[in-house]
């Protein structure tokens, strides 16, 4: 097999040539069982080192385009009909059931222009489709036993130990398999918490803040507290005096505003979470999209008696992928244990079983580095976009630049007039104040962008329809 090299641009040659074999078996030129060069003969077939083809081929036996046989050489896999991928032929991508499951239906309509800037979805290429399905067949092959078991209440033992190593590498604390606690997202575990505080217990979030949480916490019987946040992160001083005993937060990267909470901040949190005996749920739901400078070390790693860790792989995988977790301090562990012993496991044991193998055999921090790169050059187009002149004259960007959403503040007075005439003409946003609890003038003028199901086009296009709608607007004033 020869490939003309000229054609890699600036790609390695190792991927270039990866890319080159790949596109040969999804066009059906090779086929499943057919025999490739040994790496020596394709080394001298193309001119280049027998460790370029090495690492091609690795690349390409992990993905499941073609197996190793000892003492036989490469050969393209006997389950290549299974494995999805974009643009093969619409046999295999209409039989791949993990992408039906994972991926929303295209809209029906091929002329609707509709941009939304509130979608806190994840695009559909973004998704490791040929590791998952790879590891997915691989367990249903050989662990059908445990396929077909209930699983634990707190979380598969393989998921668990998988968590505590990536958060050990990661993030900097290392944590007892035995706490961490998996469930089908944040809102189901802060649900878990809820029910073990005693009913007279006062609960606290930021304010602004997630809604879905915030909704949660007024919903459990509990009396609900709505603390100000400023740029520096929650207002630790209005804790004080409220009988509060959990307390979530978001303190690498405040959701909506970006903010990241001061060290000062953070130490006035521990003290008085130590000082009053309540507990901190630390929600680190963005933490992987930091994009500049190194990561913020989680306020758990300096405390775990009082702090409650969470994340989720909504963020970072899909939102399909209904996987959260959280790290109980051991006084709550016991708590739970008492209260959950006998319940059944929440989430699909084979999903748990694939993300653990994702996890523990270096993919999922591979699909990381992969799409923080992805995120961050969308980024930057996307800021770079908001500095031209027709649109920086009506809008600004707030935040520090990570995580997945940012503000759009606009420079004109706009009300929910303004929002109507956005989605008449297809642009959805979301305005700051529908995340305020308490009526605030900060979020005046001020919008949340979801970005990452956005590309550069789209929310160039929505931007201009949004000045064009102002200058609408000074003309009828």
């Amino acid at each position: 097999m020869i490939f003309n090299l000229q054609k890699k641009g600036e790609k390695p040659i190792y991927e270039y040539l990866y890319e080159s074999i790949r596109n040969e078996i999804i066009s059906g030129k090779l086929k499943s069982g057919d025999k490739l060069p040994s790496r020596r003969q394709m080394a001298l077939d193309n001119g280049i080192a027998e460790i370029t083809v090495a690492n091609a081929y690795a690349q390409l036996v992990t993905e499941g385009y073609i197996e190793s046989r000892e003492k036989s050489g490469y050969f393209v896999s006997r389950d290549i009909d299974l494995i999805p991928e974009t643009g093969v032929k619409k046999r295999r991508e209409d039989n791949c059931p993990v992408k039906r499951f994972l991926c929303k239906k295209k809209e029906s309509a091929a002329g609707d222009k509709t941009v939304n800037l509130s979608n806190s979805g994840l695009p559909e290429e973004t998704f490791p489709f040929d590791t998952w399905s790879k590891l997915a067949r691989r367990i249903l092959s050989e662990e059908r036993s445990e396929c077909i078991k209930a699983p634990e209440v707190r979380g598969l033992q393989k998921l668990r130990e998988s968590i505590a190593g990536y958060l050990e590498r990661s993030r900097g604390f290392t944590p007892d398999p035995e706490h961490i606690i998996v469930g089908p997202g944040t809102e189901y575990l802060c649900n878990v918490l809820l029910s073990l505080l005693d009913k007279e217990a006062a609960v606290a979030l930021e304010d602004p803040g997630y809604r879905n949480i915030g909704r949660l916490f007024e919903g459990s019987g509990h009396e609900c507290h709505h603390l100000p946040v400023d740029e520096n992160g929650l207002i630790t001083s209005e804790l004080k005096g409220k009988g509060i005993k959990l307390l979530h937060v978001s303190p690498s990267h405040h959701f909506p505003l970006g903010c990241v909470m001061s060290a000062p901040r953070r130490a006035s949190l521990i003290s008085w979470a130590e000082e009053e005996s309540a507990w901190i749920i630390e929600d680190d739901y963005d933490s992987e999209f930091r994009f500049e400078g190194r990561p913020v070390p989680p306020i758990v790693s300096y405390e775990q008696d009082r702090v409650i860790y969470m994340n989720t792989f909504s963020r970072t995988l899909s939102p399909s992928i209904r996987i959260a977790y959280m790290v109980l301090p051991a006084e709550l562990y016991e708590l739970f244990m008492d209260k959950f012993m006998y319940h059944s496991g929440s989430v699909s044991t084979l999903e748990q079983l694939t993300l653990a193998s994702f996890i523990s055999e270096g993919y999922y921090e591979r699909h990381l580095n992969r799409v923080r790169n992805y995120y961050k050059k969308r980024k930057k187009a996307i800021f770079d976009i908001a500095m031209e002149k027709t649109i920086a004259e009506n809008f600004e960007i707030e935040g520090d630049g990570s995580g997945m959403t940012f503000i759009l503040k606009c420079k004109t007075d706009t009300d929910d007039r303004y929002r109507q005439v956005l989605a008449k003409h297809g642009v959805l946003i979301n305005p700051l104040k529908e995340y305020c609890f308490e009526t605030s003038d900060y979020s005046d003028n001020r919008y949340v962008v979801n970005f990452g199901y956005v590309n550069e086009d789209q929310f160039k296009n929505a931007a201009l329809k949004m000045c064009k709608a102002l200058r609408v607007k000074k003309c009828r004033n």
